[in-house]
Formats: structure tokens, sequence, C-alpha cells
């Protein structure tokens, strides 16, 4: 028997979306120290250095790429660029096999670029981007980091950014296809840049460039790293002559999917827009780097939020929370200009009974990220009627 007045509460009908770090880079590379195949989350530029070490000439007498990759990162993303946090894990060798790595039968132990399915495990962060600096110019690098932003422990998605070796402008679109560096989820840079006497990847410097374009942006990658300041004096090719790239140079490789540097009035800049799938596909969503980067990040967004309804009972109320509150969400984008619209709908068509009775529900989610003003044209006209303004002086 109760006797008296209570109080009893029931969930809220609306799920909070659960962001995070749209940009977390995960880093696997070389050094001289620290814990090897074994992922470490570093905030500042201390820890990292206190944790891997640090060289200085990372890049000695034009020879490097092996032993301290971990360094040129470390000093890009700290110093130059002051973004954080970051991953990073240290390869167990310096042959590109180590930067691959793999699963050890015996041991039971990844390591190398395996480790990046660990990272939202051990973090709770869902990897941004996926760097290897010194080593993404190898074919087989490449294409174990494509198969891991595809597919982030099974769930997530993401991009790399990678790097193209070669003397000659007019000779990278040819290697970039030989080679299939081309995919939605790749970024292909040329040439090497430098600042002072270091000499660096442009992926490394690309990597600093998006995290501060996002920072910006209230964490939110829509805004493309195109157009953006880079710390650099100047850039190099593999034979280390200075590259200076004019607009249509560097437009030509923009055309082919490659990112590159321009200097603008003496203004070293990023330049360009466009995945490596570029131009093998025009699929806005997979061509563009900010919109791919918006709709893993959206994605992301809904698989984080939507976890914690997993294996509850199918009811009415849980098809309303979800569609209702992810339709706050995409709203409050659309609000902020993020994207141009989006929605969540529940479709009867894409959820017959066989589906519902197996269990499975499907949401269909809209959604318009803005594209980047890549072309802005201006029409200039000679206008002949305001010569009458000369006869209107005559009459007084």
């Amino acid at each position: 028997m109760n006797h008296g007045i209570y109080i009893t509460e029931i969930e809220t009908g609306i799920i909070a979306p659960s962001e995070g770090y749209c940009g977390l880079p995960v880093v696997v590379g070389t050094s001289s120290k620290g814990p090897e195949n074994d992922p470490v989350l570093v905030h500042t530029y201390a820890e990292a250095v206190e944790t891997f070490g640090f060289v200085d000439d990372w890049y000695k007498d034009g020879e490097y790429w092996a032993s301290n990759t971990i360094s040129e990162f470390i000093y890009t993303q700290f110093v130059l660029y002051g973004q954080s946090p970051a991953v990073i894990i240290r390869a167990s060798t310096a042959t590109p096999s180590g930067i691959i790595g793999g699963y050890n039968a015996q041991t039971g132990k990844y390591s190398g670029l395996e480790l990046v399915s660990q990272v939202y495990h051990r973090f709770g962060i869902v990897p941004g981007i996926i760097l290897c600096p010194g080593y993404s110019h190898y074919p087989e690098v490449a294409a174990v980091m494509r198969a891991k932003a595809d597919a982030v422990s099974g769930l997530f998605k993401c991009i790399c950014m990678t790097d193209i070796n070669f003397a000659k402008y007019t000779d990278v679109s040819a290697w970039k296809s030989q080679h299939n560096y081309s995919d939605k989820r790749q970024i292909v840079c040329w040439p090497k840049v430098k600042l002072g006497s270091k000499k660096f990847h442009l992926s490394t410097h690309l990597c600093g460039v998006t995290n501060r374009t996002d920072n910006a942006h209230n964490d939110v990658p829509y805004k493309s790293p195109s157009n953006e300041s880079l710390q650099i004096d100047s850039c190099e090719n593999d034979s280390k002559e200075e590259v200076m790239l004019t607009l249509d140079e560097a437009n030509y490789l923009n055309s082919q999917g490659i990112v590159t540097a321009l200097n603008w009035a003496g203004d070293w800049r990023t330049w360009g827009n466009r995945t490596s799938i570029y131009p093998r596909s025009t699929d806005v969503k997979d061509c563009f780097i900010s919109v791919r980067r918006m709709f893993d990040y959206i994605g992301n967004t809904f698989i984080n939020t939507m976890w914690q309804k997993t294996d509850q009972s199918m009811t009415v109320r849980l098809i309303r929370e979800t569609v209702n509150s992810f339709n706050l969400y995409l709203n409050g984008l659309t609000a902020r200009e993020m994207i141009l619209g989006g929605r969540i709908e529940f479709r009867e068509d894409e959820n017959p009974r066989t589906s519902i009775a197996a269990g499975k529900l499907t949401f269909h989610i809209y959604i318009t990220p803005p594209v980047p003003a890549e072309s802005i044209e201006g029409i200039l006209e000679y206008d002949a009627e305001n010569l009458d303004i000369l006869y209107d002086a005559v009459r007084g």
C-alpha cells in the first residue's frame, strides 16, 4: 500500500548526439624510443617528446624517411600548427612491412596499421586522419591505409593522407594512376615542402592545416582545407630541386585529384579540394574532401549516438526517438550553415516486415554539405547606356 505522493522518472525522449574529434590524427611511424606497437594518445609537444623522443635533423644530408618519421609529425603538428591531440604508433621496424604490420597468431598481438582499429576501443575517439609520413608513397602501405580508413573498428570511416615522390609535376598523375592511388578516402599530396633547412612531407602539413581549419569551425569538417596558409617557405621535388608551381600547373595537379602547395603573393597555401578518386569519379560526395569528410563525420555521429539503443526493444518509441533526435541534430548543423539541409526518415519501403522480424531497422539520412566555391567568375561588360550621362550634361 502506497499512501502519499510519489515521483517516477521516464527516459528523455531525445537522444543527445555523441560527437567527437572529427580529425584525430593516427600516425604510424618510426622513432628512437617509445613503446612499440602500442597506440599512445598525446595532447602536448612535451608529452609526445617525452614518450617518443625527438631528433631535430630527421632529414639529414638529403636522406632519411626511415628512422625518425614520428619526429617530423611531432614538430609539424604541435609546434608549427599547435594542434592536438594525436595518437602515435611506433612501428617495430623501419622497412614498409613494419608500418603495415599485421597479426601475430603466436602472441595474439597486432602491429603497425592493424592497430588503427584499436584506437576507438582504447581512447573512445574515432580516428579522423591516418598518416604514415615517409612511407605512404609505397603502394603497399597506401593500400592498407585505404583499407583501414574504410573500416575503422569495422564500423567507422575516416580519410588517409598520402604522398607521391617524383621529380616532375607532369609525371605525378601517371604514377598516381599506375599505382591505383585513387580512392574517395585517400588524399594524394605532391611535392615535399620545406621550412628553413627542415624538409617535410606535404601530407604531414596538410594534416596540421586540416586540424587547424576544423578547430576554427567548431570541430566540424565542413570547410575545405584548400587555400589555407602553410607554415613553409619553399617546395622541393624528389631530385632536391626547388618547385615553384604556376597557377596553371597547380590547377593541372588539382584536376588529377592531387593536392599541392601554391605560392600566392608570397603566402604559401594549400591548393586542392579533391580526393584522389577524382577524376575517375565525379560523385560530389566522393570527390570533394570536405563533402566526403562531412558524410563520414555525420555517419560516425549516427553510429556513436545510436550505439546506446542497440539491442533495445524495437518499439514505436525507439523509432520516434531516433527520428526526432537526429532531425534536431541535423537542424542544428543547418542553422549553423555546416550543411545546407538534412533530414532522417524511417521509410516503409526500406523496412519490409522480413527485415523488422529479423531485428533490422533502416533509417535514411539525407544531407547536403556545401561544396567549396572552387571557381568564382566575375563577368565584365561595357555598358553603353552609361554614355547617356554625356548627353545629360549637354542638355543641362
